[in-house]
């Protein structure tokens, strides 16, 4: 299985790609899933949409009912009126969202805000991954986003690189080498803005059970595609297979319940 853990759809937000085009990157890479959060959930940066949490949501799963590759997930505003924990939770117990999203820098708030205890809490009940927007913005470091998942650690929590600089994704590995090290917190790292050097690079800090493949769809726009196709070709020629079946997919099946009788139905 080849799963894209990070891309972003919209129909509002400039930045965000279409449903359908997230749909063909996909098919065309040869991904059997792409997990997908609606950045119209998004108020910064200026002219991001800024839409109710419940709305942009209810649409992530419309797109990903009219996209057979596509996964959703929930965008949590936290700190917005139109967000709160036993609604999240809620969701999660009567859709098929495979995980929810934090994007500090995004919606602002702070990674480690105690405000964000109480959705860590239902995520525990709910048995549900999190997946944190890395970026270079103060409120979203990778020592942050560790600290909350080591205040909750039976929760699975990912680091998503979302453009930061060579200097954040090395915080990355830094920051989430120390908390397995320590047994401290389940934390992970995704691919996205690393070349083929950076991946295997991870693998070697963290483990290959601790890395999973995403890319920030579709961050380079037309060439999103001829990229990933190409980088999925050079690791499969230099990573050992069982590490890349690992980072390719087979972590992400495994935390996010792909395939998994009554949780997901992949087309």
């Amino acid at each position: 299985m080849l799963v894209d853990v990070h891309a972003h759809i919209g129909q509002l937000s400039a930045a965000a790609a279409r449903p359908t085009r997230i749909g063909l990157y996909a098919g065309t890479c040869g991904l059997d899933a792409v997990l997908v959060s609606n950045q119209d959930a998004a108020a910064e940066p200026r002219g991001a949409a800024n839409q109710d949490e419940v709305d942009v949501n209810e649409a992530c799963l419309t797109a990903c009912r009219s996209q057979s590759r596509l996964v959703p997930l929930y965008w949590v505003r936290a700190g917005q009126f139109d967000s709160q924990p036993d609604a999240m939770a809620g969701a999660l117990a009567t859709e098929p969202f495979a995980g929810v999203v934090f994007a500090p820098a995004a919606n602002g708030y702070v990674a480690d805000d105690p405000l964000l205890n109480p959705y860590l809490t239902a995520l525990e009940r709910t048995v549900r991954p999190a997946l944190f927007c890395v970026t270079d913005a103060p409120a979203a470091t990778p020592a942050r986003v560790v600290r909350l998942a080591e205040r909750h650690p039976r929760v699975p929590v990912i680091l998503c690189c979302c453009g930061g600089s060579a200097d954040t994704r090395a915080a990355m590995l830094d920051a989430v080498g120390s908390a397995c090290k320590r047994k401290a917190a389940d934390v992970y790292v995704d691919t996205s803005h690393a070349d083929g050097d950076g991946i295997r690079a991870a693998v070697r800090a963290l483990g290959a059970e601790r890395v999973l493949f995403g890319t920030d769809a579709l961050r380079h726009g037309d060439a999103h595609i001829p990229r990933t196709i190409a980088l999925l070709d050079e690791l499969r020629k230099t990573v050992p297979g069982i590490e890349f079946e690992q980072v390719a997919g087979g972590n992400a099946a495994r935390l996010f319940g792909l395939g998994r009788p009554g949780r997901l139905r992949l087309g």
